[in-house]
């Protein structure tokens, strides 16, 4: 299913200007630099599929793949330049070749100069050294650059044409063995799968850690292929809570292929049941723009699997995530299962237009929420004092809340 592209809503200027530092500051914190290319992916402006495609020479720019307005996303690389400006981090010209291509042409990200040049450059410290002097005293630093640069583009044959030259000229090379794996991974991607667990243990505790300690942060160009060999097959695998990681919506996520894992979730009977499908839900219809759906997940968690809901503080939905963190300080405090209708309360219409109804999940929703609902849809034509006065009996709290920030009865 090709996702359509819609246009993200903006927020205010200095809300937005604080949402791109935080993010930023995420990324420095997680990978020590800042890549444009992470920063999109990060606020779900691109879909790592399309990136992957635009590698590969299936779309002219990269550009034209994105979510939202591209003077708009364009700004924000701005803003996010000039933060790591401010802060003394040293800019750096990079280039992205296509993969496959033994000429390695660079790759053009939009046919906006400003916003192509944006793209193509990273931000570290002026003391940072190059990702590779984790082998700068190995004699053969040349040859173990050339086998982690082609395995980092996808060059299979590549690598194992210069892992040999290292066997032949460095025998006794340290991480010979662990390069020998890598590429071994690399050169299996067409092999079946024959034991998914086995397969699962390997990725999560051998093959990921290997990679992203010689790899870095392009681990990903290995890894994202591997996981979506073992996607493949676990495509007819049923969910067991036994085992929830042995499922597509799980290994879906770790090759960023968000559509799948919400297949993947969507195929299990009782998915709306399970505390992970939940949140495995709202975190891929969040990447998807799917802002209904993603919101009734996190509802559907917040009403069953309050203990669960500690995930939103990490939500890709800005203003979700700030709600969450005011709702978290408030005094007195709500129940976590209260949190859905407090967001009628909150005043934001972005989300409380796409709040759903109550009979989505009747069983599991409130009372309150029901009452609140209807308090605040100015289509109804119900008795606000009777209404009012239910919330009050319902949950005294929350009335109190609504008071404050709708007002008293007359």
């Amino acid at each position: 299913m090709k996702i359509k592209r819609v246009r993200v809503k903006d927020v205010g200027p200095q809300s937005e200007n604080h949402m791109i530092q935080h993010q930023v500051d995420q990324l420095l914190l997680e990978q020590g630099e800042y890549l444009p290319l992470e920063f999109l992916l990060g606020e779900g402006r691109l879909i790592y599929a399309d990136y992957e495609a635009w590698r590969n020479g299936g779309l002219d720019t990269l550009a034209e793949a994105l979510f939202g307005d591209p003077e708009h996303i364009q700004q924000q690389l701005i803003q996010a330049e000039d933060y790591l400006q401010r802060r003394g981090w040293q800019a750096e010209t990079i280039s992205y070749p296509a993969w496959g291509d033994t000429v390695a042409r660079p790759l053009c990200f939009s046919a906006n100069r400003t916003l192509n040049l944006c793209f193509h450059r990273r931000y570290h410290k002026p003391q940072d050294q190059p990702q590779m002097d984790l082998f700068t005293d190995s004699p053969a630093t040349s040859l173990v650059n050339d086998i982690t640069r082609a395995l980092i583009n996808r060059n299979g044959a590549e690598a194992r044409r210069q892992l040999e030259n290292l066997y032949d000229t460095a025998p006794d090379y340290a991480r010979l063995g662990e390069l020998e794996r890598l590429v071994e991974a690399a050169e299996n991607l067409d092999t079946p799968v024959t034991d998914t667990a086995a397969e699962l243990k390997t990725l999560q505790e051998s093959l990921t850690p290997l990679a992203e300690t010689l790899l870095g942060k392009d681990s990903r160009n290995l890894l994202i292929p591997q996981w979506r060999r073992l996607s493949s097959a676990l495509h007819d695998h049923p969910y067991q809570a036994t085992h929830p990681e042995l499922h597509r919506s799980y290994t879906a996520s770790q090759a960023m292929d968000w559509e799948a894992v919400r297949q993947a979730v969507e195929q299990h009977n009782q998915w709306q049941a399970e505390p992970l499908l939940l949140l495995r839900h709202a975190r891929a219809c969040e990447q998807l723009h799917l802002q209904s759906e993603a919101l009734l997940s996190w509802c559907n968690l917040c009403w069953q699997f309050p203990e669960q809901c500690d995930a939103l503080e990490s939500s890709n939905d800005h203003p979700l995530r700030r709600h969450w963190i005011t709702f978290q300080e408030l005094e007195p405090e709500l129940p976590t299962s209260a949190f859905p209708a407090w967001l009628y309360i909150a005043g934001n219409p972005g989300l409380t237009r796409q709040l759903p109804e109550p009979g989505n999940n009747p069983s599991a929703c409130p009372a309150s929420y029901d009452t609140l609902r209807q308090l605040q849809n100015p289509d109804q034509t119900n008795d606000n004092i009777a209404l009012r006065a239910r919330l009050k009996q319902q949950a005294p709290t929350l009335f109190h809340y609504f008071l404050d920030n709708i007002g008293s009865p007359s």
